[in-house]
């Protein structure tokens, strides 16, 4: 498949990249890494004034109606730019599932706010184990005269600080399940918030008999598997474009240091072993880019990508791994210094990369999908 991009494609990605490239310099990360708030609303509201929050949105709702893989582009400049904006969660986790299954008067109630910048969103799907949401949620959602009453936990939700409503999976049948918008200030919902390995803060949810409607299940009762499995193809493309960006960012700020880094009066890039090693990461940044366009692609166009979901995500495990820790490396002691600023992207790597299963789960799935063809 050939990824050339278009002139809109490459039109939306520069844009995405200019807003966080100037709104986020180094020492703006740094503030935001030292407050209680990772977030920058400032850079959030340029976003929606660019109209990028809407951008694969219905143009119903005021969106831009472009596919996936124009977001994935974008997500890939979050990625570069290792910007502190919840673009993955909601965008990814909340407001295409509700623009693809929610009813006219639940895209109403959200996706414009979504595309003004005024609410965000996100998912919980995580119940711990491999990281992948269970086939059948431990968390249940039980038939009350009024609607249902909601029990369990949710682990790691991201960006779960500031959302609107959270995307709950929880069984409703035997072996079925329903997802719900939930508003996490409801009576009976315990959030417990921690921090990746990026600082981004994640959320453990606790419901205790949390009340909801009929009006706020998303999609058909006893229909959450296909909701569920829907979202997590997404946002697995999602993190794996990020991960493309992350990768970029860690070669490019390697590139300049070993440029201007000397020994014995010669630039520290002319060493062979030096040149080796970048040459390997390069060339894992580009598996990595390639494989996440390849899935985000086939998302977009409708087409199954089961198996290039998998390979995408081990490779934005593995090879990212490997791309950061030669980053590391090569930047010898200042790698590890954190006024320097190589060392967001070794943090982001390894948040992305155990972000709904590591190359070990994913590796699994393949091999399975491969078996069963």
């Amino acid at each position: 498949m050939d990824f050339a991009l278009n002139d809109e494609q490459v039109a939306l990605r520069d844009l995405a990249a200019q807003i966080l490239s100037e709104q986020l310099p180094s020492d703006r990360l740094r503030d935001i890494e030292a407050s209680d708030d990772w977030f920058a609303p400032d850079t959030w509201a340029e976003l929606a004034k660019a109209d990028l929050l809407g951008l694969s949105l219905p143009e119903a709702h005021g969106g831009g109606g472009y596919g996936f893989f124009e977001l994935a582009l974008v997500l890939e400049q979050v990625g570069r730019n290792v910007a502190p904006v919840p673009l993955l969660s909601t965008l990814v986790l909340g407001a295409l599932p509700i623009a693809e299954f929610g009813s006219a008067a639940q895209q109403q109630a959200w996706l414009p706010g979504v595309i003004d910048g005024s609410v965000l969103l996100t998912a919980a799907l995580s119940e711990g184990f491999d990281g992948l949401p269970p086939e059948v949620p431990s968390t249940t959602a039980t038939a009350s005269a009024d609607g249902w009453t909601i029990t369990g936990a949710k682990q790691l939700v991201p960006g779960a600080v500031h959302a609107a409503r959270v995307l709950v999976p929880a069984t409703t049948g035997n072996g079925t399940s329903t997802v719900f918008l939930v508003d996490p200030t409801a009576p009976g919902v315990t959030a417990e918030v921690n921090q990746g390995p990026n600082l981004e803060p994640l959320t453990t949810y606790a419901f205790d008999g949390v009340a909801v409607s009929a009006a706020d299940v998303l999609g058909e009762v006893d229909g959450g598997a296909a909701v569920t499995a829907w979202i997590t193809d997404r946002a697995v493309a999602a993190y794996c474009a990020v991960q493309t960006g992350v990768c970029e960012a860690a070669l490019r700020i390697t590139a300049t240091y070993t440029s201007e880094r000397k020994q014995f009066e010669t630039p520290i890039a002319t060493f062979q072993a030096v040149a080796h090693r970048a040459a390997d990461a390069y060339i894992d940044t580009e598996a990595v880019r390639l494989t996440a366009y390849q899935a985000a692609w086939r998302l977009g166009e409708g087409l199954p990508a089961a198996e290039e979901l998998a390979i995408a995500k081990y490779w934005a495990a593995e090879g990212a791994h490997r791309v950061v820790h030669a980053a590391q490396h090569l930047h010898g002691g200042i790698g590890v210094d954190i006024d320097y600023p190589v060392h967001r992207t070794f943090r982001w790597a390894k948040h992305i990369e155990l972000s709904l299963g590591g190359g070990t789960v994913h590796l699994r799935r393949l091999g399975a999908l491969l078996a069963a063809s």
